[in-house]
């Protein structure tokens, strides 16, 4: 299952993707996340055709998912092995490499912003846990209590899966489409990380944007970091190249520094559908990881693929991979 929303990049100003997870979701949940990616890319098209900075129409998108309890961020992430709540956002923009992320936090309901005030704020890219939560504090962000961020849907599987003898967290999607974990144990509700990536026409090319926000997996090791807010691997933006954003099995997306690999090898000529595909492919060949990519290169070209069953996505196009 993806949304698409068609449009033609020829001669526009603004090219946007949004993702909302790629895994195996439920049919009664493929209608909520449509409307979700659909009403996410609206918000970014809105503050953009209103004449806000491109990075603002990102974390646009970005706070609609994380508001959206249907998706694993914000007001709707998983519980970790000791049933709390560490969420992880980053934002990068491609004219100057500029980036910020946080990791960790767990009293805030849009990470998201919080990341983006590291980037534009701070000599720092990335900020974890306490210290994390500290500078959100000391700038203005106002704290919530955890549990306003986790619906009533995850208690109920956190506490199926302390009864099921807590089994291996490391999630990823197997051989033909099946749900499993490393040690093979089904795991049927698990969500993935939100995202957008957008361009910006300026002179002959685009600038590049790109934003990342994700409440992890449930019964992760305390402290976990994946690769959403990890430079290169969970997002990457770069004018020379494209921006690029990832979901699924975060460690192998980590293992391959998936999204920068997708931007080098725009910014060596390749198509960015071509780019997502490559690394998706030797992704699943190395790591026997999967998940999706959606990308944006220097020329407004896109790319958007996943080899998982489903995907929730807006843009103008994407492809399921068969592996």
């Amino acid at each position: 299952m993806f949304s698409h929303i068609l449009t033609d990049t020829g001669d526009q100003r603004f090219v946007i993707q949004v993702h909302g997870g790629a895994w195996a979701i439920p049919e009664t949940l493929k209608l909520p996340h449509a409307e979700g990616v659909r009403r996410a890319y609206q918000a970014a098209l809105d503050n953009l055709n209103n004449g806000k900075d491109p990075m603002r129409a990102v974390i646009a998108a970005l706070k609609v998912m994380e508001d959206d309890p249907v998706f694993d961020a914000g007001t709707g992430s998983f519980l970790n092995e000791d049933g709390q709540v560490e969420l992880d956002a980053a934002v990068m923009e491609g004219k100057d490499l500029k980036a910020g992320a946080v990791a960790s936090v767990g009293r805030f309901k849009n990470p998201c912003e919080i990341a983006l005030a590291v980037m534009e704020r701070t000599d720092h890219v990335l900020l974890i846990g306490a210290g994390a939560e500290r500078f959100a504090l000391a700038e203005g962000f106002k704290p919530v209590d955890p549990k306003s961020l986790v619906h009533p849907r995850e208690y109920e599987g956190y506490e199926a899966w302390v009864k099921a003898g807590r089994p291996d967290s490391r999630i990823f999607f197997g051989e033909e489409g099946k749900t499993g974990t490393a040690g093979s144990r089904a795991e049927h509700s698990k969500r993935g990380t939100v995202g957008a990536v957008i361009g910006a026409r300026s002179g002959a090319g685009f600038d590049l944007y790109s934003g990342i926000s994700t409440g992890g997996t449930r019964g992760k090791k305390a402290g976990r970091v994946g690769d959403a807010p990890l430079v290169g691997c969970g997002l990457y933006a770069d004018n020379e190249g494209a921006a690029v954003c990832c979901t699924g099995w975060g460690e192998a997306f980590i293992r391959m520094a998936a999204a920068k690999s997708v931007s080098d090898l725009v910014g060596r000529g390749a198509h960015p559908q071509e780019a997502v595909e490559t690394v998706l492919r030797n992704l699943h060949r190395r790591t026997k990881g999967r998940g999706g990519i959606i990308a944006v290169g220097r020329d407004g070209r896109t790319g958007a693929a996943f080899t998982t069953p489903d995907m929730a996505y807006a843009g103008p196009s994407c492809e399921q991979l068969i592996l």
